[in-house]
């Protein structure tokens, strides 16, 4: 069973690790620590969408309305938009689309700006997350020295993506936007990443690399791998390669 080897690759690993698989189809569940709170880095980024998205289905905002950068918005880290002139029209959905895509610091901040922490973390219990925080805006590392961080568990990431995977016409844009994200370097690098589709977030900090989504295989696997306090970040890039390609094989069509 594959369940061994997944505790095994794990017991390896210098850092602590959260691992929550689903099939989604029939139940099956492997969990290793589903319930810790990890700093959530860039997965925060997908209740962030939901806000959005639920905002705008409720006439809160329009997603198509131009929405300037302001400059305390702008960020470094992941993204592009912190290297653009301000005179670019970017709308909400595009901001939306590079906080997930090229999960873009600056563009979530902006959506921070426009949709409000509150209504995020209200959001994120509304939708059952018990240890999902948005407690800062992204790279604010003096809220950070200040205890104010972004945090999350495996458990809650699995609430989210059935969630999401069990109303599809509601989150159609968000499963597109999931579907295309561009960091693949974690859970799917070693599979046929040709021909697998995997609506996922990921997300790292120093000593933290996470993965979280579903994998449409011959039946869709929800995976949450979560790490923390990494001896060595390559480990934990490790841990998911080898993860990802163990579930990939057990399931792949």
């Amino acid at each position: 069973m594959w369940f061994d080897k997944a505790k095994e690759l794990i017991n390896k690993t210098e850092g602590d690790v959260g691992l929550l698989v689903k099939n989604l189809a029939t139940g099956e569940v492997f969990a290793h620590c589903e319930d810790e709170r990890f700093p959530s880095a860039s997965t925060i980024k997908v209740p962030i969408l939901l806000t959005l998205l639920d905002a705008a289905a409720e006439g809160r905002v329009e997603l198509k309305t131009v929405s300037t950068v302001e400059p305390a918005n702008v960020v470094g880290g992941s993204g592009i938009v912190q290297y653009l002139s301000d005179r670019v029209p970017f709308t909400l959905l595009d901001h939306a689309t590079m906080m997930i895509d090229l999960s873009d610091n600056t563009s979530t901040n902006q959506i921070i700006a426009n949709v409000g922490m509150d209504t995020v973390n209200s959001k994120c219990r509304e939708l059952g997350l018990k240890e999902t925080v948005l407690g800062r805006m992204m790279m604010d590392f003096e809220a950070r020295k200040q205890g104010k961080d972004n945090f999350t568990c495996c458990r809650d990431m699995l609430v989210m993506f059935e969630i999401i995977y069990k109303n599809p016409d509601k989150y159609t844009l968000a499963l597109k936007l999931l579907k295309q994200q561009l960091f693949n370097s974690l859970l799917s690098l070693l599979t046929n990443t040709e021909e697998l589709e995997f609506a996922h977030k990921t997300g790292g900090l120093e000593g933290v690399r996470h993965d979280v989504g579903i994998m449409y295989l011959d039946a869709p696997i929800f995976i949450a791998l979560l790490t923390k306090n990494l001896k060595r970040e390559p480990d934990g890039i490790r841990l998911a390669n080898e993860i990802g390609l163990l579930i990939y094989n057990e399931y792949k069509k």
